[in-house]
């Protein structure tokens, strides 16, 4: 059997949902033919399936994990948060086994599946290293008021009008007015990853959000 079609053999590759408790199964087909037993440390890809476009860095995450008796993988609560994923969704995962081969990033596979898990975690990296303070512009109002285009994860990007204003970056809490058709909620949000806020699923369900409404929305710091 050649190398290529040994790694061809031991990746999995399917959808499956989100349970309650935060886990997601795997297949028993999937487990065969990876060759992983309970107990097992895996590597593992997350995808949304709910895109209508082009998967971006902010609708896949990399991490490693364990396999469970119940042929079943934890998903850490950092992942849900960038996925924004909720009790039920859809998702596609690739799953490798951590002790396969030699090495997934140095070995003779870094060509196929070890060259996109490590871009993935590339991408993270700079992704989390977000601003500095040195970057933060001087505030010159502590609330403002913007529209927006929500996408279908739930995610709003704050204008750079809005952010220059607020004096706002990466990571920033903000109280968040959400006001649409009559009905409005004030949450805390962060401001995330492509200086976007997540409206999340239960929250969309209570104003009536759908992908493409543009919410009105007013960000305050104190």
């Amino acid at each position: 059997m050649t190398l290529s079609r040994r790694f061809v053999e031991k990746v999995a590759i399917c959808t499956s949902r989100l349970s309650s408790n935060n886990y997601f199964s795997v297949s028993a087909k999937d487990v065969e033919a990876t060759d992983v037993e309970p107990g097992d440390e895996v590597r593992v890809m997350l995808i949304r399936t709910d895109l209508e476009s082009d998967i971006k860095p902010r609708d896949r995450a990399v991490y490693k994990s364990t396999l469970q008796k119940s042929n079943q993988v934890y998903v850490p609560k950092d992942v849900r948060e960038k996925l924004n994923l909720t009790d039920g969704d859809l998702i596609k995962y690739i799953m490798i086994p951590s002790t396969a081969f030699p090495g997934i990033t140095d070995g003779p596979f870094r060509e196929k599946f070890g060259d996109m898990f490590e871009a993935v975690e590339q991408e993270d990296e700079t992704q989390n290293a977000g601003e500095t303070e040195e970057d933060r512009p001087k505030r010159q109002t502590s609330s403002a008021e913007f529209s927006a285009s929500m996408q279908k994860t739930g995610q709003v990007t704050v204008p750079k009008e809005v952010r220059t204003k607020m004096g706002l970056i990466q990571g920033d809490t903000v109280l968040a007015t959400i006001s649409w058709k009559g009905n409005d909620m004030s949450v805390n949000k962060d401001i995330g990853t492509g200086h976007r806020i997540t409206i999340n699923k239960e929250e969309r369900a209570k104003l009536g959000l759908e992908p493409g409404d543009n919410p009105d929305i007013r960000l305050a710091v104190f």
